[in-house]
């Protein structure tokens, strides 16, 4: 089978290897597609060595062993990341997002940017209805569930959404269906496509930071809930422009940034603020972010704005760092150009 590998952002290698077993409590999936996340481009600036990659995945089952139950060869699939045991004392205590015996494929080191793949059975989700490479929103879709939860965004509250990158356009959809008052989403002006359908998912104004920062622009209400997917060094424009009693809530690493914060500890105290960390590991909302998929075509549809074959991994992931005023969703699948065999 066919494996890419990635060691920089413009250095990757395609590798034949043997397509691989199941083991007990495990699958073998036929990719049929991976989406590039943000993640991908900056855990790649910081390889060292090359490293097989993706984790948005979709496909069909074509092989399970002993203890698997509920799934069958032939089904078509999605992969939580990351998975709750459903075991483990933090489990047993309704707090399965404190997890301490987490299932991913990422500890088997087997990822989705191939032709087959390797993965704890608990990970898969059965879906229907969307093709592949819909399908596999539903593990960004996921994230922006938890961090959209995390902001208990109420009926009528004023949001900012920072940064229109896929899981920020997720959570700009997530916060209109949640009855919001105003939405304003913070972006960059070379990020195009992304802006232009921040206004098509409900946005009232998209505010283009690099030509009026975000404490300068008067918003004309108080905002209520900030929802962020930008560096962690945004957190100190997020604290001065949040109303009193505004929760932020934000997921993220700096990557090769600045993970460092800083912000007036009184201005956050008697404003009453609250700074809440979403770290969506394990994974607890892939059914609902499918259903969510189903029912929003807007959403669905939009998203993904190129689809490559994995013989073109190269070409998707150039597209994906550099075309940023018309890339919004990369996603690669793997037999696009090939004989669908298993």
């Amino acid at each position: 089978m066919r494996i890419a590998y990635l060691k920089k952002p413009n250095i990757i290698e395609l590798r034949d290897e043997s397509k691989p077993v199941a083991g007990r409590n495990q699958i073998v999936l036929k990719v049929k597609a991976c989406g590039i996340c943000g993640t991908d481009i900056h855990a790649a600036h910081m390889n060292v060595d090359f490293q097989p990659f993706g984790h948005e995945i979709a496909g069909v089952i074509v092989e399970t062993r002993e203890g698997v139950e509920g799934l069958e060869v032939g089904q078509d699939v999605v992969l939580d990341s990351a998975t709750p045991c459903g075991k483990c004392a933090m489990c047993r205590n309704m707090q399965q997002e404190l997890c301490t015996d987490i299932q991913s494929f990422f500890f088997l080191n087997s990822f989705g940017m191939a032709e087959f793949m390797l993965a704890p059975a608990i990970c898969a989700i059965p879906y229907s209805g969307l093709d592949p490479a819909e399908a596999t929103l539903s593990e960004p879709l996921g994230v922006a569930l938890d961090m959209v939860r995390l902001a208990n965004i109420e009926p009528g509250n004023n949001v900012l959404v920072m940064g229109p990158g896929p899981i920020g356009l997720m959570a700009l959809r997530l916060v209109r269906r949640a009855g919001a008052g105003r939405i304003f989403v913070s972006a960059l002006s070379k990020t195009v496509s992304r802006n232009r359908l921040a206004h098509e998912f409900g946005a009232d104004a998209v505010i283009e930071v690099d030509r009026i920062p975000l404490e300068k622009y008067d918003f004309g209400c108080r905002i209520d809930r900030i929802v962020s997917t930008t560096p962690p060094a945004t957190l100190t424009s997020a604290v001065k422009i949040a109303g009193k009693g505004a929760i932020i809530s934000y997921i993220g690493l700096a990557g090769t940034g600045d993970s460092q914060i800083c912000f007036n500890a009184d201005e956050f105290h008697f404003k009453k603020l609250q700074l809440r960390a979403s770290f969506a590991s394990p994974a607890l909302f892939g059914p609902r972010a499918i259903e969510i998929l189903k029912s929003d075509r807007l959403l669905r549809e939009n998203i993904i704005s190129h689809r490559f074959g994995l013989d073109e991994i190269a070409m998707a992931m150039d597209v994906a760092v550099n075309n940023v005023s018309e890339t919004v969703k990369v996603v690669v699948m793997p037999w696009m150009d090939q004989q669908d065999i298993i």
